[in-house]
């Protein structure tokens, strides 16, 4: 019986709409698991181009208060997962560029897959805020990834939409 190998990626995005370049010009990237499924785990966003990194975790829509993402989103669909910046270390950076103010934020990320565009909905709770609400609509497009096999540094490679590199 041969055991499942847990491979780790990085897909990294340039900012594709006003909101993405507000939050950043050099463009994000995400660390993730992908399941034998081909279920996505999002560990990690990273800012790139720039230090800058926070921690994520699934999170339950009860997180966001009464009416969850129905209330956050109002009409427009919830598509994808929802995770917790979580406002440890350079997180709350994070937390702070999404959403001012806030000083609780998730992202509702679209589907991660290679080549393809990458929605994402930055949902915050401040203090004083009853429930939580949508900071800003992003939208990036694919750069490249990195894919992470067996954890060996030195078996990662770039590939970017022109092949290896």
């Amino acid at each position: 019986m041969t055991a499942w190998a847990r491979h780790q990626y990085i897909y990294t995005y340039d900012p594709a709409s006003p909101a993405a370049e507000r939050l950043t010009d050099t463009g994000l990237a995400f660390q993730f698991e992908r399941g034998l499924m081909g279920s996505v785990h999002v560990e990690r966003i990273i800012q790139t181009g720039e230090f800058g990194a926070a921690d994520l975790k699934l999170a339950p829509e009860s997180d966001l208060g009464r009416g969850g993402l129905k209330a956050a989103l109002g009409d427009k669909p919830a598509i994808g997962e929802l995770y917790e910046i979580l406002p440890k270390d350079e997180g709350i950076s994070f937390v702070h560029a999404v959403c001012p103010g806030a000083d609780r934020a998730w992202l509702l990320v679209g589907r991660i897959e290679r080549f393809r565009p990458l929605e994402l909905e930055a949902i915050g709770k401040g203090p004083r805020d009853a429930e939580a609400h949508v900071c800003s609509s992003m939208q990036f497009s694919f750069y490249s990834d990195l894919r992470l096999p067996g954890q060996e540094p030195g078996e990662a490679r770039l590939i970017g939409p022109s092949g290896p590199q």
